[in-house]
Order: C-alpha cells, then sequence, then structure tokens
C-alpha cells in the first residue's frame, strides 16, 4: 500500500496541530513512542522528544520566545513619545518637521541608542506614529471665538435645518494653468516630467453646497468682486427653494454695503459669517481640495478654454459622486 499523503511543506499552525495530536497518547501511555510516531508519520526520536517536553512542561502547546531585550526602556519609550507628540524643537528640528534621521539623533544623543533608520520607522509605527502633512493654522486665529462659535451658532445653524430652512456654505477658489502636482507611478529611474505654462493666468469659481446636496457655482475669468457675490445670491434664490441661511467667511467681498442691503431686503434669505480664519468649519473647502488632488492632478492646459472644459468634469464628477450630501453628512455626525 503506497504511503498516505502528506504535504511537501508544514505550516507552523499544521505542526502544532499534529504535536498536540499526541498529546492524550503519550498521557495514557498506551502506546510505545514507536507506535506513536506511526501513527502520526514522525520519527520515534521526536516523539521522545515531546514526551519529554510533556513531562517537564506539562503541555506540548508552543510557547512565544521572549526575544531580544528592548534596547529602550518603558520609560524611555514614553520619553520620547513625548517629545514626539510635543513637536520639535530649534536643537533638533526648526523647520518643525520630524523625520526618521532626526528622530534617531534624539534618540541617540538622549540614551546612547543609535536604531538604524529603515527599523525607526516600524518603531514610529508600533508607537502610533504616522508620517502626516500638518494641517495649517493662522496664527490670527482666535480659538476661543472658534469653539464659542461651534458651541452657540452650530444648535443654532441644526435647528434651523429642523424647521425646514436650507444651510449654503459659500466660498470661493482660484485655478490657474500651473498643475497641481502630485504623486503618480512610474518607472523606476525615470520621474514624470509635466510640461506646462509657467503664468499666472487663472479663473475664479465662487460656489456653494447646500443641506438639500446641491452644489452651485459660477466660473469668472478674473477674481470674485463683491458684485459676483451679489449675482450667485441671486442665483441661488433661484434654485434652492424656501429660507436660506448662507454661511460665508469674513473677506471684504461678503461685507459690503450692497451686499448688507440685499440681505435686508430679500426675507428668505439670513447670512451667518464664520469666525475669522477658519476655513475648516467651511465643508466646501473640500470640494475645492477634491477637485484639485484628484480631478486637476498632473493636469497641464494649454490655455484657459482647456482649464474651463476640465474644470467642467470636475463639476460633473462632483454632482456624481454626490460629494456635498457626503461631505455634509459627515459634518453633521
Amino acid at each position: 500500500m503506497p504511503p498516505a499523503w502528506q504535504p511537501t511543506r508544514w505550516t507552523r499552525e499544521q505542526l502544532e496541530e499534529r504535536r498536540l495530536f499526541t498529546e492524550p497518547y503519550l498521557r495514557a501511555r498506551a502506546l510505545s513512542s514507536t507506535q506513536i510516531a506511526e501513527l502520526c508519520g514522525v520519527s520515534s526520536s521526536a516523539v521522545r522528544r515531546w514526551r519529554q517536553h510533556l513531562r517537564t512542561q506539562g503541555s506540548l502547546e508552543a510557547t512565544i520566545a521572549p526575544g531580544r531585550t528592548p534596547r529602550l526602556t518603558d520609560a524611555q519609550v514614553a520619553q520620547i513619545m513625548t517629545s514626539l507628540s510635543a513637536g520639535p524643537g530649534p536643537a533638533h528640528a526648526p523647520n518643525a518637521r520630524w523625520t526618521c534621521p532626526k528622530v534617531r539623533e534624539l534618540i541617540g544623543l538622549t540614551y546612547d541608542v543609535w536604531y538604524d533608520v529603515d527599523h525607526l520607522s516600524r518603531l514610529s509605527r508600533q508607537w502610533g506614529f504616522t508620517s502626516q502633512k500638518p494641517m495649517g493654522r493662522a496664527r490670527a486665529q482666535d480659538q476661543e471665538a472658534l469653539v464659542t462659535w461651534v458651541e452657540t451658532t452650530v444648535p443654532e445653524l441644526k435647528k434651523k435645518v429642523e424647521t425646514g430652512a436650507t444651510l449654503v456654505f459659500i466660498d470661493e477658489v482660484g485655478f490657474s494653468l500651473k498643475p497641481t502636482v502630485t504623486r503618480t507611478w512610474a518607472p523606476c529611474g525615470r520621474t514624470p516630467v509635466l510640461v506646462s505654462k509657467h503664468c499666472w493666468d487663472r479663473v475664479s469659481t465662487i460656489g456653494a453646497i447646500a443641506t438639500t446636496g446641491q452644489f452651485l457655482h459660477h466660473t469668472h475669468p478674473a477674481s470674485i468682486k463683491g458684485a459676483h457675490v451679489l449675482a450667485f445670491l441671486n442665483h441661488l434664490l433661484r434654485h434652492v427653494p424656501g429660507s436660506m441661511t448662507v454661511l460665508l467667511d469674513n473677506a471684504r467681498i461678503h461685507k459690503t454695503k450692497a451686499l448688507s442691503a440685499f440681505v435686508a431686503d430679500e426675507p428668505r434669505l439670513a447670512v451667518v459669517y464664520f469666525p475669522p480664519y477658519s476655513p475648516e468649519l467651511n465643508p466646501i473647502e473640500s470640494v475645492w481640495a477634491y477637485v484639485k488632488q484628484h480631478v486637476l492632478a498632473n493636469f497641464c492646459p494649454s490655455d484657459i478654454q482647456m482649464l474651463k472644459a476640465r474644470l467642467s468634469v470636475a463639476w460633473r464628477k462632483v454632482r456624481t459622486a454626490e460629494l456635498p450630501r457626503r461631505l455634509l453628512h459627515r459634518s453633521a455626525s
């Protein structure tokens, strides 16, 4: 009779399962080592080693090797994590940027422990750190005013939505012929080259997303002026039904006398201003980021008409992906 089939390569789990299979027979002492070896397809010496291990350790379950003693104590790791969380100081990184070589230098100079840079990258992830792009914040931003606005104004806005009003978030953005350069896959050693017109020809867009899920926009060949804002508000009144609360930043074009008079004469319209220098509160900023990073990424238009055509594609993508509704749902949650 031919021998029974066995895998050519045993996994660690299979080896342990086979070893544990012999434990009841070894405890019962009913079979000899040779008989157990034939039953499991191993050598008699292996069974004798298992018998000895069972006698001394009390079990055949695999144990985890303790491994090498860490070069840093828990207290030292905690101190390093505190330093990284606080941000780099002038002595190590005056440009406010932690890199693996700089972290290596900090650990080496502090504790005389010098890690390989690649290993330090793995250690940093084990400590709960990841490589991130910092979020910018204006020095003029009033944190206290921002917190007060969130705690007082946001609940009022939610009540307006519950009573049937529509919130409309408005902002302006510029697009130029210079490409938004982002990473892409390319053959090793052959860096892609973007051939573009290095000029400042641009268009400006004023756009809005509403709690109804709508996305509306006007694009102009020059910078957005106060008159453009008024025209866009009229556009919103034609396309957004019912009462409407518009949220704006504190740009001068949003605080003209003409705009104040327009709002005073329009019973359907109310205006609420974000705290100064707080773009992170306006969800439409994510729409502009999506367009620049996903639709215009590495796009090199030869003229303004080509740029406008690509923007038309971008606006369709924003609507098709239901980006306004998703962004506002995320903000509400």
